[in-house]
């Protein structure tokens, strides 16, 4: 009895580990730009590599088909994360683009402008030396409309002297006299 539940044991963790292997993304390559969420109309793609390897980088935004067309996700829709009852398709924004790192650290940056507010995907596939994928990363961003209110911003520079700052300010002022 002993045996088979240890066999049992045994088959269940060899399979949890190949699908765990499968399903593994690179852990020398990380995407670190776009966050989850960034606001405005330009997406800045930044990836770090830790070693020398081949990647190739695609940016894709996803669009939701409304009848016979495919538009832009609403970003209060995406930022839900319960996308499982619209149908998507991903729009390549760039031309994909392959980059043989040499060294041990090598970032990989690509800026992207003028896109609307939705919701976008970057996919970074890592090469063999037979050019096929081994593995591969994505990461998903909910791009929020540029915020109109532009002061809300600026008041951390602007605040108010108040208490012992203000007394601080004020006698060196009065020792330099400026």
């Amino acid at each position: 009895m002993k045996r088979c539940i240890l066999t049992a044991l045994i088959v269940l963790m060899v399979l949890a580990s190949a699908t765990i292997f499968a399903s593994a993304s690179d852990p020398e390559v990380s995407i670190i730009s776009p966050t989850q969420t960034v606001s405005g109309n330009n997406l800045l793609i930044s990836v770090r590599v830790t070693a020398p390897i081949t990647i190739k980088v695609y940016a894709y935004e996803e669009k939701q088909k409304i009848g016979d067309t495919y538009v832009s996700i609403d970003p209060a829709i995406a930022s839900d994360k319960d996308l499982s009852n619209i149908t998507i398709k991903s729009i390549s924004l760039m031309t994909p683009e392959t980059v043989d790192v040499t060294g041990n650290l090598h970032f990989y940056s690509k800026k992207l402008e003028n896109l609307n507010p939705g919701l976008y995907r970057i996919k970074v596939e890592t090469l063999n030396s037979d050019g096929e994928v081994v593995s591969y990363t994505n990461a998903r961003t909910v791009m929020m409309p540029k915020s109109l209110d532009t002061t809300s911003g600026k008041a951390i520079f602007q605040t108010q002297n108040q208490g012992a700052l203000q007394w601080v300010q004020n006698l060196l002022k009065s020792i330099f006299r400026n």
